[in-house]
């Protein structure tokens, strides 16, 4: 179970609501549930919330903490039925709200999803996670300029969550290539540096930054500063996949073909098989031109 499951479900245990007989039995009841749940007994889990539930149907966590393991289960149309019930509770929890918005984003719903995460930044407008998640909504409906705008409340509400940088930068990037406007590949490097500055020095968060702007910096034919980056992204993850491409590509790029060939190689030696096809056709295309030439 995730970190963010046990701390909400940990939660239901210190609250209690009113003091009648229906809700201590369902509290009692929901409290078993957060056992079960924490030693991963799902099925017992989804047994106690259930009861809980039945016992009192004004209990809004227990509808809520059903919910959690509905989706730790991957069951996520009976996660939102749980938390439409919580939610016709009590309306007035950001959580709630922000959760169902988590739901229908993985059942796809990407317009709803959206009026979830709104309606939770309505009830809490500091719930930065949840401008992260409309963000992603609003790519997928192409609503660009909007995404951008909430990738950026995102990063403001919540200046250490390394995320909205990236996907803000990674954005400005995409973006750059639709519409051909070099601008965008300057805020997405401006972005993507203001990251580098929060991250946490020797983290994966922090070597995903460098080779992202090491792209940016590529794109931008400034392949001294993008070296440097994917350099420093392989000094903290010696086998990402990505910085040994990214590299050895742009080592070819200066026609420095002894550091080409030995980074493209190291990138084809630990593809896998789950590594793009087209990528590790590229490397070994390369590779071919480097040796013969």
């Amino acid at each position: 179970m995730n970190r963010a499951l046990l701390g909400l479900l940990a939660m239901a245990i210190l609250t209690g609501g009113t003091c009648s007989r229906e809700r201590v039995e369902s509290m009692n009841q929901m409290n078993e549930g957060v056992g079960y749940a924490q030693q991963k007994r799902y099925v017992d889990a989804v047994r106690s919330f259930e009861r809980a539930t039945a016992i009192d149907p004004t209990n809004e966590q227990a509808f809520y903490n059903l919910a959690l393991v509905h989706i730790e289960l991957r069951t996520f149309e009976r996660a939102k039925d749980d938390l439409n019930q919580a939610i016709a509770v009590n309306g007035q929890v950001a959580g709630y709200h922000e959760k169902l918005g988590t739901v229908f984003i993985q059942l796809e719903d990407w317009n709803r999803a959206k009026e979830s995460f709104e309606k939770a930044i309505e009830l809490d407008p500091q719930l930065f996670k949840a401008y992260f998640k409309l963000a992603q909504v609003l790519e997928q409906l192409e609503d660009y300029q909007t995404a951008l705008q909430r990738y950026t409340e995102s990063i403001e509400r919540g200046p250490r969550f390394i995320e909205a940088y990236t996907e803000l930068g990674r954005l400005y990037a995409d973006l750059s290539r639709i519409y051909t406007e070099p601008q965008y590949l300057q805020m997405a490097a401006q972005v993507l540096e203001s990251g580098l500055e929060v991250a946490m020095q020797g983290t994966e968060e922090q070597a995903h930054l460098h080779h992202l702007l090491g792209t940016v910096y590529q794109e931008q034919r400034s392949y001294e500063q993008a070296i440097r980056h994917f350099r420093s992204a392989l000094e903290i993850v010696p086998g990402m996949r990505d910085a040994l491409f990214s590299l050895g590509w742009t080592y070819s790029l200066v026609d420095n073909r002894e550091e080409a060939r030995r980074f493209l190689k190291k990138f084809v030696d630990i593809a896998g098989g789950d590594a793009p096809e087209h990528y590790v056709k590229a490397a070994r295309d390369r590779l071919g031109e480097l040796s013969v030439n």
